[in-house]
């Protein structure tokens, strides 16, 4: 083998070695972004408050994501959740803008929980159609316990503007 054929035989080993390192080190970073991104779910999943802190976020940017755009921490149990590392391009949000976001996903879910309680205690949909059906049938007696049922519901949970 001449010299020329044995230099572009390292040039194209050295390449081919740099390329490997590349892909190696590619790999190893986006394995690691895995992980963080699943370790960021798995917190947001059994956490309240970062799911909370979480909601708002995506209320003042719905274009952003827990994980790869943004890190949340929670180390301690009896304060709140932080922002960690902001990773968008986007602006982050000021504190005064989560401050106010979590106002209203606290006053949405408030609704949201209060209108399933009412609902839960409701006559289902099967029974009060039974009722009106036995009630045009000449027998009111199940509609007029529909009702009653349906009444105390009202009055142990009031609908609010909103609201169920």
């Amino acid at each position: 083998m001449d010299n020329g054929a044995i230099n572009i035989a390292v040039w194209l080993l050295i390449i081919v070695c740099i390329w490997i390192v590349y892909l190696w080190r590619n790999s190893r970073r986006l394995n690691e972004d895995i992980r963080m991104i699943a370790r960021q779910h798995h917190l947001i999943r059994h956490d309240d408050k970062v799911r909370t802190l979480c909601r708002a976020i995506h209320l003042i940017n719905p274009n952003v994501s827990a994980g790869p755009d943004y890190v949340v921490r929670h180390d301690d149990p009896a304060g709140e959740p932080v922002i960690a590392e902001w990773r968008s391009f986007d602006p982050q949000p000021t504190d005064a803008q989560i401050r106010h976001a979590l106002e209203e996903v606290a006053s949405s879910y408030h609704d949201e929980e209060y209108a399933e309680m009412r609902r839960a205690e409701y006559p289902s949909v099967g029974e009060q159609l039974e009722a009106a059906y036995e009630a045009r049938q000449g027998d009111p007696r199940r509609q007029i316990d529909i009702d009653e049922r349906i009444r105390r519901v009202r009055e142990k949970y009031p609908k609010a503007d909103g609201c169920l």
